[in-house]
């Protein structure tokens, strides 16, 4: 796996051995970032599952001021600060330990607002909805913000969901790409 734009272009990204890792493709990264390319420039980045660190490393090559990113498995955020590590990032991105629905709340309190929220939760635990979910209620998105949930294609979001609309989605054989930003 390799970043494939920016500043960082062409670095590889380690990944973990085996299956309990998913990092985003690159296809379906770059279709991303090509949706979002406006937003990029000094956003601050917020990477939840994020596994790798694969879509936050992308987001700071491209432009983003600041990355942080959210893991509560420790291989792979080992994995993770090691790739923080070889591609001196670290004065840009923070890695956290932690569950994603208490990370959410530990950033309210801390009063971090963030331009655009990723999530690519494991598929098999139903994540997407508790996540939109608590971040509706725990506020961190900025009023401009974009959120991009990757999911499985089982996982039918409608447009309408706690504060947030769906203002795009694509599809990509077996996943989906939904994008939200806050209601009115």
């Amino acid at each position: 796996m390799r970043i494939t734009s920016g500043y960082l272009k062409n670095r590889v990204i380690l990944s973990r051995e085996g299956k309990d890792t998913r990092p985003t493709l690159e296809r379906i990264k770059e279709a991303i970032f090509s949706i979002i390319f406006d937003k990029i420039e000094n956003a601050k980045f917020l990477d939840l599952y994020s596994g790798t660190g694969n879509m936050a490393f992308e987001a700071l090559s491209r432009g983003a001021s600041k990355a942080i990113m959210i893991e509560k498995d420790v291989d792979a955020l080992k994995v993770i600060i090691d790739n923080v590590n070889r591609l001196s990032v670290d004065k840009q991105c923070r890695a956290y330990k932690n569950d994603v629905l208490r990370a959410i709340e530990i950033l309210f309190n801390k009063k971090e607002k963030f331009n655009i929220i990723f999530m690519d939760p494991p598929y098999k635990e139903n994540l997407v909805m508790q996540t939109l979910e608590k971040l509706s209620k725990f506020d961190i998105l900025d009023d401009e913000g974009i959120i991009i949930c990757e999911h499985g294609k089982y996982e039918k979001l409608d447009n309408e969901l706690f504060n947030f609309i769906k203002y795009d989605e694509r599809e990509y054989n077996t996943k989906i790409v939904s994008f939200f930003m806050k209601k009115g």
